[in-house]
């Protein structure tokens, strides 16, 4: 994401509760400063903050910016998390519908959220298409799917939550 003011970065952070120990998973393929804003953040409050990107020019400039623990990915690999970590907030920036296997893809997501994490997912305003996406996420097992209007300028946010209970993933 590019663009992104201090107001609206307080915004989005505001939902992360005040606990030690708190992990953030985030997928993103540009927007250095927002990156750089979230692991500021991370790093003041001693959260763990896990930047990942398929983009191998993203994670440079991101490790020369001084986000060093950024990974470089692929979305085929068989799983997005290192050493079988599970996140409570995980942020994608990406279309999951531009993907070749979307539900393959929410599949791994869910794998990496702890119960009850919160998935939010960061898309341009004009490329938005949540009915499609809530469509997925609900037939993925999660919950509490929501529009978040107010969050940023020019990016439309959805929110969901993977909830403890719900039945195996049947993608």
């Amino acid at each position: 994401m590019q663009n992104i003011s201090q107001k609206e970065l307080d915004k989005l952070v505001s939902i992360i509760p005040d606990y030690p120990g708190v992990a953030i998973f985030h997928m993103a393929d540009d927007g250095e400063a927002f990156c750089g804003m979230i692991n500021t953040f991370a790093k003041e409050k001693g959260y763990t903050y896990h930047p990942v990107s398929t983009n191998g020019a993203f994670v440079k400039s991101l490790h020369e910016a001084g986000v060093s623990q950024t990974r470089e990915i692929s979305y085929k690999q068989q799983r997005y998390n290192q050493h079988s970590k599970l996140y409570d907030f995980i942020y994608i920036e990406i279309d999951p519908l531009k993907l070749d296997n979307p539900q393959l893809f929410l599949k791994k997501i869910y794998a990496i959220a702890k119960n009850a994490a919160k998935i939010l997912f960061f898309i341009p305003e004009e490329e938005a298409d949540f009915p499609a996406l809530e469509a997925l996420l609900e037939k993925g097992n999660f919950v509490a799917i929501n529009p978040i209007d107010d969050m940023f300028a020019d990016y439309k946010v959805l929110s969901a939550q993977k909830m403890h209970g719900w039945g195996v993933y049947d993608l």
